[in-house]
């Protein structure tokens, strides 16, 4: 180990001794006066070596990018960032009203750092990257992963020795889930289902698995004709869509009612008589575990209910199992819940085929959004 004289840090002046070596006087890193005795540099070249492999291996990357999704989801949930938006920037104008003043404000500054925010005389702006990070879609795909489905991947390791099991012992948070999705589900699928209906002359639509009636909603507000029903198992989501739709003056045109998504026959009849189409978003692929005849019997019970013109339309995601647009995370998120695999194209094409079902188109975006293929079915002729 080599001991010498430190070199870093502010200038240093020091008087030559009669030994040869120098004593070192000046400010210290805060400003002020240095502390006494001689600073002094340990060189070690193995601990040098096992530093920089520990740089070279991206793990300070990929600790910041943890610890900044943490900060990110803290900014919106505790309402800092609405009061940011709202123009309220400092302590003066009530930023930190209510508030842990030390930990709000060193949280910003880390932020800051971070190139999310820019301060300037104790006042805090959000930088052109913070918009983009704390945007609806980049919050709800945030949302997505470390709020519904972190308790999941917070117990991997149990998972993956059979200490715990999903289902039983590990759940993801549903209620994040319904509102994440519901925000993705409105931006990027509602304007497909839209286009399903017109191409059908369409106007009354049940959503099966409807969470919080987001999609529902969102059809509604986009045409003014549109009615539905929305269909959930949760109690809990039905509440809270009925709420959706009650904030939006729409309790007249939707209705939310409690029942299995797969199964026809708890499907209340006075609600869903005059359906012409039926959605069923991220809803099938779950019964994949269970195998491909699971999912065919599902199918197959729909058929029975599809009488006249009515038409099914399935959105299913269709992974690339590439490092894409989050595209692992989504495999890794499945494989831990145990929940069945998303299958592409090709595979529901061998699916519907052994249905009573015929698939007669399939629409998908070009470039925009998360992989999602949406499958229109109807009755065999």
């Amino acid at each position: 180990m080599d001991i010498s004289p430190g070199t870093s840090g502010p200038p240093l002046t020091g008087t030559p001794t009669p030994d040869g070596t120098t004593r070192h006087t000046g400010t210290s890193f805060g400003g002020g006066p240095a502390p006494d005795g001689e600073p002094v540099e340990l060189r070690d070249e193995e601990l040098g070596r096992t530093w920089e492999e520990f740089k070279l291996s991206g793990m300070p990357d990929l600790l910041g990018a943890l610890h900044l999704c943490h900060a990110l989801h803290a900014l919106a949930k505790s309402g800092l960032l609405e009061r940011l938006r709202e123009g309220r920037h400092s302590t003066g104008s009530g930023l930190y009203d209510g508030m842990n003043h030390r930990v709000s404000s060193h949280t910003l500054r880390y932020l800051a750092l971070k190139g999310v925010l820019e301060q300037w005389r104790g006042s805090y702006r959000l930088t052109r990257r913070g918009e983009l990070l704390t945007s609806d879609i980049s919050l709800a795909r945030l949302g997505f992963y470390l709020e519904a489905y972190g308790p999941v991947v917070g117990r991997a390791d149990e998972l993956m020795t059979g200490a715990a099991v999903y289902g039983t012992d590990v759940h993801r948070s549903n209620g994040p889930l319904s509102r994440h999705c519901g925000t993705v589900f409105g931006r990027y699928y509602t304007p497909v289902v839209l286009e399903a209906m017109r191409d059908r002359g369409a106007k009354r639509i049940m959503d099966l698995g409807c969470g919080g009636g987001r999609l529902l909603v969102d059809a509604c507000l986009n045409d003014p004709e549109i009615t539905g029903v929305g269909l959930d198992i949760a109690p809990a989501a039905v509440e809270v869509a009925r709420e959706l739709a009650r904030s939006h003056g729409l309790e007249d045109r939707l209705e939310f009612v409690v029942g299995d998504a797969f199964d026809p026959g708890t499907w209340p009849e006075e609600v869903c008589a005059d359906i012409e189409v039926i959605t069923g978003i991220g809803v099938l692929h779950e019964h994949f575990r269970d195998g491909d005849k699971a999912v065919v019997d599902i199918l197959d019970a729909y058929a029975d209910f599809l009488t006249g013109e009515r038409m099914l339309l399935i959105g299913e995601p269709e992974p690339h199992y590439d490092d894409r647009e989050s595209d692992s995370e989504f495999f890794l998120m499945h494989v831990l819940t145990d929940q069945g695999f998303p299958v592409d194209r090709a595979v529901w094409a061998g699916v519907f085929a052994r249905t009573r079902l015929t698939c007669r188109r399939t629409l998908t975006w070009a470039t925009a959004g998360p992989r999602m293929c949406f499958y229109e079915l109807e009755p065999r002729g």
